[in-house]
């Protein structure tokens, strides 16, 4: 039996996804590079757009085939993040933009995370199995919390904050492949989230999901490489007497 989901939820779920397309578009808005902000605003508009495109339409292709997950998942999980990385490898314009974005709004932009605790009110309806909406909704409501006040101390200097984020981030990170494991079955040979193949959940593991891999890569890259040069400048500095 199909889960039935309210219709409200496709409401949240595209609000949630046009929202994560504005607020990168800002975070990116003044990159001196006309280039950069014209292929930025075509691939976050062209994803969005192909994603809902074929995952609107009922029921889910899971439901017609004997794949045990949505094919469109991994299709959008991966492609995207491919582009990113092609991208960055062979763009240096790529490479400097990511570099001079802020790095408390890359951070804070994951607030959008709270949206994890929908799982648990799906959970509650019956139409999610609690191996996967307890571990994700929660996993995803604390790291959406914990979001705006990691920007603030980053934003801020404050001492330690640098180390915060990197836990944070992974954290993050970890957080993600357990919600996906879990969903699709593919740990602990649980059975897979039906209601995750079917719109308009399906809008998180094919949009939301990447999106927020990808930025705590980039993050994380940010935050390593910071270090890196500060430990650097510390070790080449002359020592006074």
């Amino acid at each position: 039996m199909l889960p039935v989901i309210p219709s409200y939820f496709a409401v949240i779920d595209i609000a949630i996804s046009v929202g994560i397309v504005v607020a990168i578009w800002m975070i990116f808005s003044r990159v001196d590079s006309r280039g950069f902000r014209t292929g930025l605003a075509l691939f976050l508009g062209a994803w969005l757009v192909l994603v809902l495109a074929t995952t609107v339409s009922p029921p889910s292709w899971v439901t017609k085939s004997s794949l045990p997950i949505n094919p469109l998942i991994p299709v959008f999980g991966v492609v995207p993040a491919v582009i990113v990385i092609l991208a960055f490898v062979f763009s240096p314009t790529v490479r400097r933009a990511l570099a001079s974005a802020s790095l408390p709004a890359l951070h804070g932009i994951q607030v959008y995370r709270l949206a994890g605790v929908t799982f648990i009110a799906l959970l509650a309806q019956g139409q999610l199995p609690a191996h996967f909406a307890l571990p994700a909704g929660w996993g995803d409501t604390v790291i959406g919390a914990a979001a705006l006040p990691i920007a603030y101390a980053l934003a801020r200097g404050i001492p330690g904050s640098r180390l915060f984020a990197i836990a944070w981030n992974v954290l993050g990170l970890v957080d993600l492949v357990t919600a996906v494991g879990m969903g699709t079955g593919f740990f602990l040979q649980v059975p897979p989230a039906a209601a995750l193949g079917m719109f308009p959940t399906i809008l998180i593991p094919t949009f939301a999901v990447p999106v927020a891999v990808i930025l705590h890569v980039i993050c994380l890259s940010r935050l390593t490489q910071t270090q890196e040069s500060a430990s650097s400048s510390r070790s080449t500095s002359p020592i006074s007497l």
